[in-house]
């Protein structure tokens, strides 16, 4: 039961979830919400909007904490405490000509107070978690002076929101040469590299699975990845009809060699695998009913180290300044 928000008193039912995550320590679980409330169409309502709760691992201390009539999902813990999320609040729309609100990262206190813009891009951004290094990781659709579908990848800034950086994608040689997407991006403990999953532009984040190593140098296609799962090609870069290839999706390194995923190779109700680097694949878990999504082990992991900030935008930078 909520205990703290608009849907204070009452249980998340006949809705939809989306986007779970675990803190580091292993004790509470970040989510975003939606009542699936739709009043008309085109028409924003906090009813059908996704909104950020958290609860612990058990389920209890139900805490509702974001609202209103915009989405806020994608919601990862930083270093710091803060909470990284995407969110519609910032306004503006993407340049495609439909009706669709373009959503970018803002970070907010635990208690989801102090909501702050990171990210004043001008496009879409995806599914933010942390580095080894306590940077974020994140996805971009980059539509600047390039490719209008090609162009969602790595891309890295400080908790802050400084310095937003793309290591490839933004320029292949050729539009087929390489994913059109990489989402769900992971950093490997103990690593440099990433693990991604690779999809269709605009589409899902299912595809097939790829290892990011961005010190090899960009070649513009290729150089930079290692395909973890070759049996299945890139959704629409080298192979439609798109759903065809949305078998793998929301990877969890575990290491370089073993990986935690969904899975379905008929793309009808995908369960929770572990696989690894040399092809082996084994079932975990399979509902019954409904596709599985994001295994995350409930276990405490290493925090990366805290980037002290080097704005004034969080209330807590402005009392330190």
């Amino acid at each position: 039961v909520v205990e703290k928000g608009r849907l204070e008193g009452q249980k998340l039912t006949g809705g939809s979830f989306l986007s779970p995550e675990v803190t580091f320590d292993g004790e509470t679980v970040l989510f975003a919400y939606s009542e699936c409330q739709a009043k008309g169409t085109y028409q924003w309502f906090p009813e059908c909007s996704y909104h950020v709760f958290k609860c612990r691992a058990d389920g209890t201390d139900l805490v509702q904490l974001t609202d209103g009539p915009v989405d806020d999902f994608d919601p990862c813990e930083l270093p710091n405490g803060r909470i990284v999320f995407v969110s519609e609040r910032r306004g503006g729309y993407l340049r495609c000509g439909r009706h669709c609100p373009v959503y970018t990262m803002f970070s907010m206190e635990p208690d989801g107070s102090d909501v702050v813009c990171l990210s004043f891009h001008e496009t879409h951004e995806w599914h933010p978690s942390v580095t080894n290094e306590g940077m974020i990781v994140y996805t971009r659709w980059d539509y600047v002076d390039r490719d209008t579908n090609v162009a969602h990848h790595i891309w890295t800034c400080f908790p802050d929101g400084r310095d937003p950086r793309s290591y490839h994608g933004n320029y292949p040689i050729s539009r087929n040469s390489r994913p059109w997407m990489e989402m769900s991006i992971r950093a490997i403990p103990d690593s440099h590299k990433f693990v991604a999953a690779t999809g269709a532009h605009h589409g899902n984040a299912f595809g097939s699975l790829v290892l990011i190593d961005h010190q090899v140098e960009d070649d513009r296609a290729m150089s930079q990845l290692t395909r973890l799962t070759p049996e299945v090609p890139f959704p629409e870069a080298e192979g439609r009809p798109i759903k065809r290839y949305m078998v793998y999706g929301t990877p969890w390194p575990l290491s370089e060699d073993d990986y935690l995923c969904v899975y379905d190779a008929e793309v009808n109700n995908r369960g929770v695998y572990w696989i690894d680097r040399d092809g082996n694949r084994e079932l975990i878990y399979r509902d019954p009913e409904i596709s599985c999504l994001s295994p995350i082990p409930l276990r405490p992991r290493k925090r990366p180290p805290v980037i002290p900030e080097r704005t004034t935008q969080t209330l807590a930078a402005r009392e330190s300044a």
